[in-house]
């Protein structure tokens, strides 16, 4: 049992039962609801979890949405580097991008006496975890309350047109998911389409379904090439993809359609992970610097960790964003 079940035979949010276990304020209302139902649930605060933690825990929580993209599997490569580097031992936590797992993976990091947690989500999980829980979140981090670290995904769009057009494509194609929340993905859009306004010169886009509907993104990435292929926009033309696994898929189609690349079509991706340290990269691709992301979140959590101890979080919240470069490989020809 833990706070989880509180919160909903209180019908209240799991945050304002966090934060009447932890001492912080609550309405009279919400208190006698809540101790109603750890009465009726015969729930035993563990205490000893909160008097841990300001001991000193030396375990972080590290939730992601998955490991079965390269980007994630380094990303967790060097966060564990970065933790044990610190001091601190990690507990990876694989959401598969679900609210109510990301949820439990709060709940384990509060009842197991974790010093903190570091986070990838597109959901709005930080809306539900206490501020004097050390959270720093990666790529995204809508409330404002808590430590952010990510690339300059706008700077990524931005190099990728830049590329493609210092590589004289005549046309110019921006494809991405149409329906994320993500800001980074739409940061990496803006720098795109604005860097190709700024320079006039004309794109077009196509927005696609979330890779997890692999088959139907497939559908819709082979009806749209089909289309440029009939109106002849598939010569000299110059892609960027919003992910990496977009623009994999986006290689593969052409190569079954008997497009030559890169000599026909010129393809760059973002994310830049590989697969191997060893073998060279297949995508051209905008490099997120991974290890530098993974080293500045616990940088970050660490300082939380000690402003909360000395019990001054400071009103100036980080936002660190952190260069990216071109990685070249074989879908883009060299300069």
């Amino acid at each position: 049992m833990n706070i989880n079940d509180v919160a909903k035979a209180a019908g209240v949010s799991r945050g304002s039962v966090s934060n009447y276990l932890n001492d912080h304020p609550v309405s009279e209302r919400i208190k006698s609801k809540i101790e109603l139902a750890i009465k009726d649930l015969d729930y035993i605060p563990n205490s000893a979890a909160r008097d841990l933690r300001a001991r000193g825990s030396r375990f972080v929580v590290f939730i992601i949405p998955t490991v079965w993209e390269s980007f994630f599997a380094e990303l967790t490569y060097y966060m564990q580097a970065a933790l044990t580097n610190q001091g601190y031992k990690m507990i990876l936590c694989v959401s598969n991008s679900e609210f109510k797992r990301e949820q439990e993976f709060i709940a384990l990091a509060e009842s197991q006496m974790a010093a903190g947690i570091i986070s990838i989500s597109y959901s709005q999980m930080n809306e539900h975890v206490s501020q004097q829980m050390p959270l720093v979140s990666i790529e995204k981090e809508p409330t404002g309350k808590f430590p952010m670290v990510s690339s300059d995904n706008y700077q990524g769009g931005e190099l990728a047109a830049q590329r493609l057009i210092a590589l004289d494509c005549d046309q110019l194609l921006y494809i991405g998911g149409e329906n994320l929340s993500s800001g980074a993905m739409e940061k990496r859009r803006s720098g795109f389409t604005d860097y190709c306004d700024e320079h006039g010169r004309q794109f077009s886009e196509v927005g696609l379904s979330s890779f997890k509907r692999y088959a139907k993104v497939r559908s819709e990435l082979q009806a749209a090439f089909n289309e440029m292929q009939d109106k002849g926009e598939l010569d000299n033309l110059g892609i960027f993809s919003s992910t990496d696994e977009y623009a994999t898929l986006a290689h593969r189609i052409l190569i079954e359609m008997g497009i030559v690349v890169p000599e026909q079509v010129q393809i760059i991706g973002y994310n830049g992970s590989r697969t191997s340290v060893e073998e060279p990269p297949v995508l051209t691709s905008i490099r997120q610097p991974v290890r530098e992301l993974c080293d500045e979140a616990v940088n970050q959590l660490i300082k939380r960790i000690d402003e909360i101890k000395s019990g001054s979080i400071s009103d100036n919240v980080a936002r660190e964003y952190l260069p990216v470069a071109i990685q070249q490989g074989e879908t883009t020809q060299g300069l």
